[in-house]
């Protein structure tokens, strides 16, 4: 009877702490993707989320956001990702992204878990949203792979064919994150 009864109170405390989390903010997902490097082998796993903090106390802070990777089958952690040093809000909305690497080929089929917390990570800020990802389903892991199912390109004249070093890298999100 007694554990029962532990087990209520714990089960009531953690409800406790996930509603005033979601009382100073909620978090969705707008993104989740796991894509295939192109430089080096490997995966990765990419979550965008949207944010919306109940008051402007908000405004100026470091806060941080963190995304667990756990593997769906046995649920055990694979990696945790935040920013090295959080974010600053300048607005009580607006989007976040969260990036990893998974390196494991034998990874399959993960989760993708993330919330808002302070910025030393000890104190959520937001509800937990969850992504479920298919390793499998991705895209091949080479440009040769790739390749081999396409009918190959028809010759062209030096002419058309443009050259340039042109390109525009950077996003234009003010909060990306780093692996620890």
């Amino acid at each position: 009877m007694s554990i029962y009864f532990l087990a209520f109170i714990c089960f009531s405390l953690a409800l406790a702490v996930d509603v005033h989390a979601q009382n100073q903010g909620t978090i969705s997902v707008v993104q989740a993707t796991a894509l295939p490097l192109v430089n080096t082998e490997g995966n990765q796993v990419k979550v965008v989320i949207n944010y919306s903090m109940g008051n402007d106390s908000f405004l100026g802070q470091r806060i941080n956001a963190v995304m667990g990777i756990y593997d769906r089958i046995n649920g055990t952690l694979i990696k945790l990702t935040s920013f090295p040093d959080g974010v600053v809000l300048n607005n009580t909305a607006g989007t976040i992204q969260l990036a990893s690497t998974l390196t494991d080929p034998k990874m399959q089929n993960i989760s993708a878990l993330v919330t808002l917390t302070n910025a030393d990570k000890t104190e959520k800020y937001s509800n937990e949203v969850r992504s479920d990802l298919d390793m499998k389903a991705i895209l091949p892991t080479s440009l040769t792979a790739l390749n081999e199912t396409l009918p190959p390109l028809p010759p062209s004249s030096p002419s058309s064919i443009a050259e340039t070093d042109d390109f525009d890298d950077n996003t234009n999100s003010d909060s990306n994150s780093d692996d620890e």
